[in-house]
């Protein structure tokens, strides 16, 4: 049986560390607002939303338009899309519908983005890419193979969230009596 379980530390950003992970946080959020506001438009127009790779596709011309996402890593962006995608399919969802996304404000919600490859882990450091190594306070072992990070900012401090998958021998606690018998 396949077991997938995060392990999340606090960062430990040098200041020009910190100045980056706030621009690739930024960046997320600006191309989530985008794509949020080009579907909604579509939907007023009364047509359908775009589906992910639809979405995709316009990242060259945004970052034509915008040269700072040119500086931005393209995994954490695509995520981003896909987590839009993900959030449009659940709020149209018949069965059990949530809400439908809203727009993101700087300093309003934790910021975070996710790398799915890529990154390195060394000890109590996070190769994170077009970023470099961050060190992180490692309280305890990590279990399994790595699979993505995502990296979170709550309050004032950043934190990096390791999701790993392991292979675990299935339980077989069957009982030996039974209960009030």
């Amino acid at each position: 049986m396949v077991i997938r379980k995060a392990f999340k530390y606090r960062l430990k950003p040098k200041p020009e560390d910190e100045l980056l992970l706030r621009q690739f946080a930024g960046s997320c959020r600006f191309v989530w607002n985008k794509a949020l506001a080009l579907q909604k438009e579509r939907l007023n127009n009364g047509e359908r939303c775009l589906a992910y790779n639809k979405l995709a596709v316009l990242l060259p011309e945004w970052k034509a338009d915008f040269p700072f996402l040119k500086e931005i890593h393209s995994q954490p962006i695509q995520q981003t899309l896909m987590n839009l995608d993900r959030a449009l399919k659940d709020a149209f969802d018949k069965k059990s519908p949530k809400h439908f996304p809203s727009f993101k404000r700087k300093g309003a919600t934790a910021d975070s983005f996710r790398y799915p490859q890529g990154f390195k882990l060394d000890g109590n450091r996070v190769y994170l890419p077009k970023s470099g190594w961050v060190a992180f306070f490692n309280s305890r072992p990590i279990e399994g193979n790595p699979r993505n990070v995502t990296v979170s900012r709550k309050g004032q401090h950043w934190f990096v969230s390791i999701q790993t998958e392991r292979e675990v021998v299935e339980p077989s606690n069957r009982p030996s009596s039974s209960v009030g018998g």
